[in-house]
């Protein structure tokens, strides 16, 4: 097959797939679940290679302006509240840095990443110094609220409290520290408890972390982040993940090597397109 042809085929099945069309579009907060379990891993508003629902939603492309006002952005917003509500969904600081849902499914070998980078820290100065206090705390202490952990590690002054926001979405950015939404705050404003990774999951999720390696955990996750882009430009995989402390040099050949995707060199351009997508049927 030409890669012109493989090409025009991956694109057709991205646009059924991340819902680019008015008959496929997500009609309901049922269809958005079934959507994110089916995907594995999601972004919601961001646009970049991933599927988001925000998309999905109105079932095209959108525009900057849409992504953040108006009908559809306000169903996006309500629907990422319903769906986190489920168990079986978490948000995280996975792709491009960006805050991004995981199915379940996903879950263990986020575990093992967060495990690695959790040992890696204590090793060596991959944090910064105001990251490592707030990782010594919230191993001390536990679950806090970000308010309260500001005020207990005395970031109150405005230039204090940008640094602790800096220090805290580098935690999220290295898969060790989760926010997650305090519905019973009684303020008006956005509030979240922060907590460790491991301390987040249920237990059968770490039995199931303990049986891998690192390696093999983010060769997991970047094949799961592969399937469901469809079609991903081979030189931007090394900006996807900020959590990454595996030798990428190590994925991409494994990638390149893998029976489970395609290279297309096309126009001075190489995309990986998961090869199932080549059988008749798709």
């Amino acid at each position: 097959m030409q890669p012109k042809t493989i090409l025009a085929k991956a694109e057709a099945w991205k646009r059924k797939a991340h819902r680019l069309s008015l008959d496929l579009r997500l009609r309901s907060v049922s269809d958005a679940r079934k959507f994110v379990r089916e995907q594995g891993v999601v972004l919601w508003n961001a646009k970049a290679e991933l599927p988001n629902l925000a998309d999905a939603i109105i079932g095209r492309v959108a525009n900057s302006a849409e992504r953040v006002h108006g009908k559809p952005a306000e169903t996006c917003h309500q629907w990422r509240g319903q769906i986190l509500q489920d168990s079986e969904f978490l948000e995280c600081k996975f792709f491009r840095n960006l805050t991004t849902v995981l199915h379940q499914d996903l879950w263990p070998y986020a575990s093992v990443i967060a495990t690695a980078n959790r040992e890696q820290a204590s090793k060596d100065v991959m944090l910064s110094k105001d990251a490592r206090r707030i990782l010594h705390y919230l191993d001390l202490e536990g679950a806090t609220r970000s308010d309260a952990l500001r005020k207990a590690l005395k970031y109150t002054a405005p230039a204090e409290m940008r640094t602790f926001h800096k220090a805290k979405r580098e935690l999220q950015s290295a898969l060790l520290v989760l926010g997650k939404e305090d519905k019973d705050s009684k303020s008006h404003t956005h509030t979240e408890i922060l907590t460790l990774w491991n301390q987040s999951l249920p237990r059968t999720v770490l039995n199931r972390a303990d049986q891998l390696s690192p390696e093999e955990a983010s060769w997991n996750l970047l094949s799961a982040t592969l399937q469901s882009c469809i079609l991903s430009p081979e030189k931007s995989i090394p900006r996807w993940f900020r959590w990454n402390r595996i030798s990428l040099s190590k994925l991409l050949d494994r990638l390149r090597q893998s029976r489970e995707f395609v290279r297309v060199d096309y126009r001075r351009q190489v995309w990986i397109v998961p090869r199932k997508l080549l059988s008749p049927q798709k």
